[in-house]
């Protein structure tokens, strides 16, 4: 799978969607992102990133989804988030 960031210009935003999150990495599917969402809900160490008010509702903070992305390519290195 290749999957490549598209930065999003103009946008200071911290937190979006399912949606925000695949229109920036272009080649994400919505399959594996909910299987990463589900991965990062299960481990304690990126539990605060996906918050759900409601069952249909997410919003997922870009900067750690990052940090996510970066800990997953480095074979589970032992990042500490800031």
């Amino acid at each position: 799978m290749k999957i490549k960031y598209i930065p999003v210009s103009d946008s200071d935003t911290e937190w979006g969607n399912k949606d925000a999150i695949l229109s920036r990495y272009d080649g994400l599917n919505k399959y594996t992102l909910n299987r990463w969402l589900c991965e990062m809900r299960d481990n304690k160490l990126w539990r605060g990133v996906v918050l759900n008010p409601t069952h249909k509702l997410v919003f997922i903070n870009f900067e750690v989804f990052d940090d996510f992305l970066y800990w997953k390519t480095h074979g589970y290195s032992k990042l500490r988030r800031k």
